[in-house]
């Protein structure tokens, strides 16, 4: 009994945290409209967000390209700026912590999430090779 009550106990504690799943089961990106970009978020972006190497491309309008690689593992795929929130084309959103000149820091929306600090990049030097040529065939 006591095992159980823990489980159940442990159940209860999850019901209110959010995981990296929700947001692609419940994928509200065509959805989405998108909102002008500060000025500050405006244009290419690389940084690590756990194992994999990330490049962002934000365009004014609110629009974009994301692109990942990690272990011959690469998608690019679109991108949209809600007016407070990146929204993946896959789903999955990810807060804006700080937006400056030298730093684009973001948290994915779901519970454990780390933050990525990622680093202005327009000449793609610091994306992978895939992305940097998908985000270059895509201009």
């Amino acid at each position: 009994m006591k095992h159980f009550l823990m489980a159940v106990a442990a159940a209860a504690a999850l019901i209110g945290c959010a995981t990296p799943l929700d947001g692609l089961l419940d994928s509200r990106y065509s959805e989405v409209q998108p909102a002008p970009a500060p000025s500050q978020m405006v244009g290419t972006w690389t940084g690590s967000m756990g194992p994999y190497l990330l490049t962002l491309q934000l365009e004014s309008d609110g629009t974009g390209l994301y692109c990942y690689s990690w272990n011959e593992k690469h998608a690019v795929n679109r991108i949209k700026y809600d007016g407070e929130r990146l929204v993946f084309q896959d789903g999955s959103m990810a807060s804006i912590i700080e937006a400056a000149p030298d730093k684009l820091i973001i948290r994915p929306d779901y519970s454990h999430a780390s933050r990525s600090t990622l680093s202005p990049d327009e000449g793609l030097a610091e994306a992978s090779p895939y992305c940097a040529n998908a985000v270059k065939e895509a201009k």
